[in-house]
């Protein structure tokens, strides 16, 4: 409860911070993701499609260096195949990111840029899992757990890194790496972390 209580006091503070020196845009995208395991746990793991987009802030500076906090829904997880079964398990995530962007060359042409920084998910909805065998196919939906049961941890958090192009002052194009830092598993055995790229394009009113 203390983590969710965290969670929506930056929520609310990124929401309602003042806006006069920040220009306002939104972003949508596609992310790859996956999963890192540590050694103790052994299952095959593939690439998953995902969507992407929120809002953001880009406060600037000066002329060349902004901060830049989002809110952004992003669905991540992973394929796996283990024996003779395929599936999936699907996240879906609000991310805070806070991005230091620096932007290169003469602001009034394309230019490109280099960003990073911190952030904070909270999973929502339900945890997805899908297994297939023989063809057939299963879905089923459970709950973030925090409790050391089955579900993945509702709480994330880590770094993302990136590079980009402003095509001009309203439109951007953005491939950042989420490195996720927090154990996912609630066992006590072993580690699951958050992988992914995500490209998206932003417009900036």
């Amino acid at each position: 409860m203390r983590n969710r209580n965290h969670f929506f006091v930056l929520l609310i503070f990124i929401l309602i911070m003042p806006t006069i020196q920040a220009q306002i845009g939104i972003r949508v995208g596609a992310d790859l993701s996956t999963f890192y395991f540590s050694e103790s746990v052994d299952l095959d793991t593939k690439h998953k499609f995902g969507l992407g987009g929120g809002i953001y802030y880009k406060h600037m500076v000066n002329n060349n260096f902004s901060i830049q906090p989002e809110l952004n829904f992003i669905q991540m997880g992973t394929k796996f195949e283990e024996n003779d079964e395929e599936g999936s398990i699907s996240l879906h995530y609000l991310q805070l990111p806070i991005l230091a962007k620096y932007d290169f060359g003469n602001m009034e042409a394309i230019n490109i840029f280099v960003q990073g920084g911190p952030y904070v998910g909270y999973g929502i909805g339900k945890v997805e899992l899908e297994y297939c065998f023989d063809g057939e196919c299963d879905v089923e939906e459970i709950n973030y757990d925090s409790s050391g049961e089955e579900a993945p941890k509702p709480l994330d958090f880590g770094l993302q890194l990136g590079l980009g192009v402003n095509i001009n002052k309203k439109i951007s194009i953005d491939a950042r790496y989420i490195l996720g830092l927090q154990n996912l598993n609630a066992e006590d055995e072993g580690s699951i972390k958050n992988r992914a790229i995500f490209v998206s394009v932003g417009y900036t009113f």
